[in-house]
């Protein structure tokens, strides 16, 4: 029986006998019960109760020669679909090959009335590195700490800019926390006056680069050679640059896996969103984050993006579902989750290309949200099965139809 075959019970039971979870976690996902009242109180401000999402998993992904289940939560079903569908294709041709920068996350520290300041910095920078690493002596111990460190003179302004490497951890209280310590220093040097030491969620230094290769079998459909399949996803990724209309939508597609994956995981997908089209921008145009061109005989793609995320601290240490998440993917460090979660981005990617250049966007994406169409409609229990079977046979998805059809079935 395939996965998606399976009821919610017998998927859990998959993952319990492939070793995935243990019986506790299998407990969790059956209690429909993430979060106890003392967690969500702790997590949130005037909390009244909890806001759910869907939790599922993608299957199929082949990453660095290792074999993954990818946990993702989303509302909306073609995503975790299209998420498997991508990278089955990519596994059939030989998976995903991921690298990535070191876990950079910048700081910021700016000055006010700065005459004369830079001099003054640049006499004491060892000193200033030293305060840095002394604010947060457990993160050197852990292999982290400070590892840039620049002074940069807007004239009435003055930036202090650190590089800090988290390790595990997506660093933004801890950064600054060591900002908060080496401004009030830094004050005392040259006498200006802290406008503000804050973190940047810019992700220069936090950038992971996918590559998969796809080839022509598996693009092909009932109509198309694979061939086609790819020339015309090629020539759709061409004009994603051109257009950014068209570019937003096609970065858009690679974020509904992301993101997905990031909430599951407990990390912070506002930080994610805003590091990602930063980087979509950097050219002063904005242009679509993955690349797809022919190479030999094969599709090639790649994905160039930061990921901002940790594996441990924050809500990633304090949430139970997001510790089952990196269970389920068997995690060991936050660089192996930036991996997972960039393939996943192109996954989607792919998956939505090749939808677009073929039968279109609509004939998944909307059988795929049939069953939610049919609760909308007041089905419950077996008739939204029956329901969804008989909007998925029609093909005709409005709620109007949804409803003729449960008055029919009920009479």
């Amino acid at each position: 029986m395939k996965l998606y075959e399976m009821s919610d019970d017998q998927r859990i039971q998959y993952l319990v006998n492939n070793n995935y979870i243990d019986l506790e976690q299998a407990l969790l996902l059956k209690s429909r019960n993430p979060l106890s009242r003392d967690l969500s109180d702790s997590l949130s401000e005037n909390q009244v109760g909890l806001f759910g999402l869907p939790y599922g998993f993608a299957s199929d992904f082949l990453i660095n020669g290792k074999d993954y289940l990818v946990p993702m939560s989303i509302e909306e079903p073609s995503v975790i679909a299209a998420a498997s569908n991508g990278a089955k294709r990519i596994k059939n041709s030989g998976g995903f090959t991921v690298t990535s920068s070191q876990h950079i996350v910048y700081g910021q520290i700016v000055l006010e009335n700065t005459s004369n300041t830079l001099d003054i910095l640049e006499s004491k920078r060892d000193e200033i590195l030293q305060i840095i690493d002394n604010a947060h002596p457990s993160l050197i111990k852990r292999g982290g700490g400070s590892r840039s460190l620049e002074f940069i003179d807007y004239g009435d302004m003055l930036e202090i800019e650190i590089g800090i490497d988290t390790v595990d951890a997506m660093g933004a209280n801890l950064v600054n926390t060591i900002l908060e310590v080496t401004s009030s220093e830094v004050s005392k040097m040259t006498s200006c006056d802290v406008l503000c030491s804050i973190l940047s969620n810019s992700g220069a230094g936090q950038v992971v680069e996918v590559q998969a290769d796809v080839s022509f079998d598996q693009l092909a459909t009932k109509q198309m050679s694979g061939s086609e399949v790819a020339d015309r996803i090629i020539r759709l990724n061409k004009f994603a640059k051109r257009s950014i209309k068209r570019a937003v939508t096609h970065n858009k597609g690679i974020m509904n896996g992301i993101d997905a994956v990031v909430v599951a995981s407990g990390n912070d997908f506002r930080a994610q969103e805003a590091a990602s089209h930063e980087f979509a921008s950097q050219s002063g145009k904005y242009q679509p984050l993955s690349e797809w061109k022919l190479v030999d005989d094969h599709l090639h793609g790649s994905l160039t993006i930061p990921i901002e995320v940790g594996s441990v601290g924050g809500a990633v240490s304090s949430m139970p579902m997001a510790q089952l998440s990196l269970s389920i993917m068997k995690i060991k460090n936050s660089q192996e989750l930036r991996f997972v979660i960039g393939s996943v981005g192109l996954a989607n990617n792919l998956s939505a290309l090749r939808a677009l250049v073929t039968t279109g966007i609509q004939a998944g994406h909307m059988s795929l949200q049939s069953k939610s169409l049919a609760i909308s409609a007041g089905a419950i229990g077996e008739e939204i099965e029956k329901v969804a079977t008989e909007l998925n046979k029609q093909k005709n998805y409005s709620l109007a139809n949804a409803k003729k059809i449960l008055k029919e079935l009920r009479n």
